[in-house]
């Protein structure tokens, strides 16, 4: 192809793309190749809807951060034999955390990864998570949200509240106690807090947990975690190891020392609007739930590996990693702990009993097999 020709294509393209697009989506288009880009704008014509996938994480970190953009979309395309054209914008482009909630729930994008923590204004039942210490671990979660008890006592409920759709469940690893580069002490043990200025997400039950602590709870969106940290404004942050690494605004450069908790499961979800699934015709539906059950099989034979991969490269950042020992693990679950009656009335609020939330930690210990 000459020079000019070349140059005439790029500029229609660019003209198109343009007009065509919202700004975030022309700038992942730009880092295609020209066949990749002109197959991509063929595939969008062609289909009869689109679906704008919002997540707050860089598409091309899956090495590191299982976002699943691309396994998601690749299987959304195909399995809908293309009627169903998945527009990604990724690296916070549409926002994040509660920006996400709000956009996905009030239908200004179709769907969008979000924290649990983040959702559960929205779909408080999964705040459920978030009281300590019993699925916090890969296996039981994982366990967790393949269960019979976690379809009836919290998909259904979801479904039937007419706002989102569980597409995937993300296994992300257990929340840490993760102090700042600035601060740089290690919070092995509860009394460790005390007078600590520590950032909680949006969960009114990891506030709960946290407020039960001596230290000094502060309410940060996560897309100002980093500032706050380089700014000494906050001290202790709680996100998994995955989360960790892929906190936006470079927040991988401001950690010091991790305490491996494992505390509650920092929990992601990819989650569609339910009015706009709804109106599809049932069989795209249909086929866009199992486009999300084969990108989540994809996803849990990854989760180890890319975790290991977030570990290597926080060490090489400067991080330390802590695993607690029994002792030290045994002092933070016999204070916050489940089984504690300080949390009846959470479980009631949420799942209608205590006895319901026996069956959800009873569903842990049922391994789950593919």
């Amino acid at each position: 192809m000459s020079k000019s020709r070349r140059q005439f294509l790029e500029a229609s393209l660019a003209a198109c793309l343009s007009a065509s697009f919202p700004v975030s989506q022309v700038l992942a288009l730009n880092l295609l190749s020209e066949d990749e880009r002109e197959q991509e704008m063929a595939k969008r014509s062609a289909a009869l809807h689109i679906l704008r996938l919002a997540s707050p994480y860089p598409a091309d970190q899956s090495d590191f951060i299982p976002h699943m953009h691309q396994v998601l979309k690749e299987n959304v395309e195909s399995m809908t034999r293309g009627k169903i054209y998945v527009d990604v914008h990724h690296s916070g482009a549409l926002g994040s955390g509660r920006e996400l909630m709000a956009a996905v729930t009030r239908g200004h994008v179709e769907a969008a990864l979000i924290s649990v923590a983040n959702l559960s204004r929205a779909l408080p039942v999964l705040d459920i998570l978030n009281i300590p210490f019993w699925a916090s671990s890969n296996r039981a979660f994982l366990n967790l949200i393949c269960s019979p008890q976690w379809q009836s006592l919290v998909i259904k409920p979801i479904s039937e509240q007419g706002k989102l759709n569980i597409l995937i469940h993300h296994l992300v690893g257990g929340r840490t106690l993760t102090s700042t580069k600035q601060f740089n002490r290690l919070i092995n043990l509860p009394e460790k807090l005390k007078g600590v200025v520590l950032r909680v997400p949006a969960s009114k039950v990891l506030s709960h947990f946290y407020s039960m602590t001596s230290a000094n709870v502060i309410d940060v969106p996560w897309a100002q975690v980093a500032k706050m940290a380089r700014t000494k404004h906050i001290e202790v942050i709680d996100p998994s190891v995955v989360g960790l690494f892929a906190g936006p605004d470079l927040l991988k450069n401001e950690i010091g020392q991790i305490a491996l908790l494992e505390s509650v499961p920092d929990a992601w979800v990819t989650v569609a609007n339910q009015h706009w699934l709804d109106g599809l015709p049932l069989r795209l539906k249909g086929e866009i739930e199992d486009a999300g059950k084969q990108t989540f099989h994809t996803h849990i034979a990854q989760i180890e590996q890319l975790q290991k991969h977030c570990e290597r490269e926080l060490m090489a950042l400067g991080a330390k990693l802590h695993p607690l020992s029994v002792d030290e693990k045994r002092e933070w679950q016999l204070r916050f702990g489940h089984h504690n009656a300080q949390w009846n009335k959470v479980k009631r609020e949420l799942l209608g009993s205590t006895r319901a939330f026996q069956q959800l930690v009873n569903a842990t210990e049922k391994e789950f097999t593919q």
